[in-house]
């Protein structure tokens, strides 16, 4: 019980951050600029609709702009603000004489962050369905998407990138609670994204974990080496920097 209650206290203290806001916005961001170029492009919005394969259309607009570059800025942003919440208020001290055990500490918060990303992937696919409804709640003549909505291909698509943010999410997680200075863990992950997008399609790009989202889209391409199992190289960087970043926090000798 003790975990559960230590969750409830760092969601309260959520919400002195700017994190969930960023969590929202962030994930209606594409879905609102896809939305309102289809509305400006009126004329295309019936034949679109009723298009066979509308919702697959949406889905890979939105998360070809969402993958490549918001969404790992986006958890390096909400990581970093997760943790400033002790070091704003320096109260790391106060938090470690609390009655929980620096393991329940550890796993509340880093439970906080995966939580909000499980947050930040069903607002935006919520967003994606938006794209597709609202045209034809705005305009008389556009009719609802006419494909039956894809379920199956939506939880297998958000599955993978799901497991592709976990490394990411790990390391910022461990860079943002072990660094007081609130820009170096911005500063990495940014130079990250960055090196992410040179290396993406480049054969051993697959070391770098920012990688993983946007060799999403280059799978059909041939560039991406079918031997290579991204799905395992993602689970084995998250688990690395998870127990990494718990073994770090426990054995810290200043807690301040």
């Amino acid at each position: 019980m003790v975990i559960f209650h230590s969750i409830q206290s760092e969601w309260i203290k959520k919400r002195h951050s700017s994190a969930s806001w960023l969590t929202l916005a962030g994930a209606l961001f594409i879905p609102a600029i896809v939305l309102i170029k289809r509305i400006v492009d009126a004329e295309k919005l019936v034949q679109s609709n009723a298009s066979g394969k509308i919702w697959n259309t949406l889905y890979g607009q939105c998360w070809q702009y969402m993958s490549v570059f918001l969404l790992p800025m986006g958890i390096i942003l909400t990581a970093s603000l997760l943790a400033q919440i002790e070091f704003r208020n320096n109260s790391w001290k106060q938090v470690h004489t609390t009655p929980q055990s620096f393991t329940v500490l550890f796993w509340a918060k880093f439970c906080i962050a995966i939580t909000m990303l499980v947050q930040f992937f069903l607002i935006f696919n919520l967003g994606i369905v938006l794209t597709g409804i609202v045209p034809a709640l705005l305009f008389r003549d556009v009719p609802f998407p006419a494909q039956d909505f894809p379920y199956r291909g939506f939880l297998i698509g958000n599955a993978k990138f799901f497991l592709y943010s976990l490394p990411i999410l790990s390391l910022q997680y461990l860079l943002s609670i072990n660094i007081r200075n609130f820009m170096v863990p911005i500063g990495v992950g940014f130079a990250m994204v960055v090196a992410s997008l040179i290396a993406v399609s480049w054969k051993y790009g697959y070391w770098l974990p920012y990688t993983y989202c946007s060799k999403q889209f280059l799978i059909n391409d041939n560039r991406i080496d079918p031997d290579v199992n991204i799905y395992n190289w993602a689970t084995g960087y998250f688990v690395l920097f998870t127990v990494l970043n718990y073994i770090l926090y426990i054995n810290r000798k200043s807690r301040g």
